[in-house]
């Protein structure tokens, strides 16, 4: 079976979000000095519970906010820094530029189906250095289509002019990512140490999948 097309998902797949979140709760801590308001660690266990969860960013400092009392003007200078610079943060995991290096050598098409603001979602990848890879980016801002909705892979798939059958998702949410992708007909990878996953494979290593995809190009349906 021929691969043409690799398509991945952003957060939690290539940019490490709980890196980036720790590293950007340090930097507004110590920037805006926080500990007035609290410790360190307890600014950044509120900041990163909150972040995990799917909430408006304006409800997060609303929560970090009355949990740490602190005052609704610095709040919103906080809120405003995070759009401005969030994306600056962003680290991506072990492999990264190593694994897109070899896809590219490789002649697969590459694109990033996420989740999220786009023009947040596009400054992380600027800040990951990975534009050059990419023959594609989608965001569900963008198409105001949000995965796991089929429609957002099939503009992808549209986009390459290509068939499920020869295309594969590589994702960390088996909702969202790996369930609508296998759905459609792709080959999937699911980026994670459950080796149990119902992905067609699974890894926790960004420098694995070159070597996975060549394997998948032997699968038989």
């Amino acid at each position: 079976m021929a691969i043409d097309v690799v398509l991945f998902d952003l957060d939690q797949t290539l940019l490490d979000k709980q890196q980036t979140l720790t590293v950007f709760s340090e930097y507004q801590h110590k920037c805006f000095a926080l500990h007035r308001y609290a410790d360190l660690q307890t600014f950044k266990n509120f900041f990163m519970s909150l972040n995990n969860q799917p909430l408006p960013k304006t409800v997060v400092y609303e929560e970090i906010g009355r949990q740490c009392d602190i005052p609704d003007k610095l709040l919103e200078e906080l809120l405003q820094n995070l759009n401005e610079y969030f994306p600056e943060f962003s680290k991506g995991f072990p492999g990264l530029h190593y694994m897109l290096a070899a896809l590219h050598k490789q002649k697969y098409k590459i694109g990033i189906v996420t989740n999220g603001r786009d023009f947040y979602q596009r400054h992380k990848i600027t800040a990951l250095a990975i534009e050059q890879y990419m023959d594609l980016i989608v965001t569900s801002d963008q198409l105001s289509i949000r995965k796991p909705e089929p429609q957002i892979f099939q503009y992808a798939l549209d986009y390459f002019r290509v068939q499920a059958a020869n295309t594969v998702f590589i994702g960390d949410h088996l909702e969202a990512d790996i369930f609508p992708a296998k759905e459609l007909g792709m080959l999937t990878i699911h980026k994670t140490t459950d080796a149990s996953s119902n992905a067609h494979a699974s890894t926790n290593c960004l420098k694995n999948i070159p070597r996975i995809i060549d394997k998948l190009t032997k699968y038989e349906a």
